[in-house]
């Protein structure tokens, strides 16, 4: 359980395939969130996803009406790649933490605006890149750092 004695709550932005075959799995199984709504490009899309994935969350049209429903603790990001910027920085401005599905942005100015901006508000942003505790990719890393 979350150290406020809560679910923690989870707002999906983008309800597109990869969060209805990887994410949504695995959130599902964890006893510690909840998914309370989901924003996709159209209310009924929206609307469609939470009914055929059994969610009795609330379908929502506009990302931004999501982003600024108060008892979300995080926005889960799996929209197209030039969403994540604008999607990111308005979920921290509303005092949520950000899960943002890869590439974090679409050019590394953008990038290091929402890193900063993540900072700044002492939020948790995390990209789902998987890679990343890869012992390959580690050790290019130690190469590179060497």
């Amino acid at each position: 359980m979350h150290k406020n004695n809560h679910k923690l709550r989870i707002g999906i932005v983008g309800a597109g395939n990869i969060v209805r075959t990887r994410h949504l799995p695995a959130l599902k199984k964890n006893s510690d969130v909840e998914i309370v709504a989901v924003s996709n490009s159209t209310y009924e899309s929206s609307e469609r996803f939470c009914r055929e994935n059994s969610l009795e969350a609330l379908p929502i049209r506009d990302w931004a009406e999501l982003v600024a429903t108060p008892d979300i603790d995080i926005v889960w990001i799996g929209t197209t790649p030039y969403m994540h910027s604008a999607v990111t920085m308005s979920a921290l401005e509303a005092g949520k933490h950000v899960f943002c599905e890869k590439p974090l942005a679409t050019d590394a100015i953008k990038a290091m605006e929402m890193t900063d901006a993540i900072e700044k508000a002492g939020k948790v942003g995390m990209v789902n890149f998987t890679y990343r505790n890869s012992p390959a990719l580690q050790k290019g890393r130690q190469m590179v750092l060497a």
